[in-house]
């Protein structure tokens, strides 16, 4: 979705937008999780002025499916999307690396800091929200899907899903530091 500035009038510009489901599965594609898109999302976009600044706010609300990293059955999520960023144009950002602080040549701990998080620099007239919505989406998303949290997972001797019955699979893993002792005959 692109929006130019001259269109944000004073009380600001609402903007709706669907995304598709091949557009989203895009977005999330090389998640670790391996999240796919069950469907499209609507996003919601509100985008105001201030000074030379634009103020983004912004809802979606995403289905989505992985599998369990438990059992390996699929999970379905409805991921919600809410953030709110200052998009600042690109001359009046600080230079990338730059020096804070009454010593110049003393580095700035971490990447960027901490008043400058919830920015993003933009160049030109025209602001693409494809991307900004990509990493909100990203930062969004579950670390492991998982069906329960009583998900008893798979047997690591037979591969049965132990959710559904209990293999009866002798799994503990005998102490290496031990296992000259099983040799021993008495």
């Amino acid at each position: 979705m692109l929006v130019n500035i001259d269109e944000i009038k004073e009380p600001g510009l609402d903007r709706r937008w669907d995304v598709s489901r091949e557009a989203l599965d895009a977005m999330v594609a090389g998640d670790r999780a391996g999240w796919r898109a069950h469907g499209g999302v609507q996003v919601d976009a509100h985008l105001e002025k201030v000074e030379r600044r634009v103020l983004l706010r912004a809802t979606a609300r995403a289905d989505l499916e992985a599998d369990c990293r438990r059992c390996l059955l699929p999970v379905a999520a409805v991921v919600p999307v809410e953030f709110e960023l200052t998009l600042v144009p690109a001359e009046g950002a600080r230079a990338e690396g730059g020096q804070r602080g009454d010593h110049p040549h003393q580095p700035v701990a971490g990447s960027f800091d901490a008043d400058e998080a919830q920015e993003e620099v933009f160049r030109g007239k025209v602001i693409d929200l494809d991307p900004i919505l990509r990493e909100q989406l990203l930062l969004a998303l579950p670390g492991a899907p998982v069906c329960g949290e009583g998900c008893k997972g798979l047997c690591s001797v037979c591969g049965g899903n132990l959710n559904e019955r209990e293999c009866g699979c002798v799994r503990t893993v005998p102490d290496p530091r031990w296992a000259g002792l099983s040799k021993v005959k008495l």
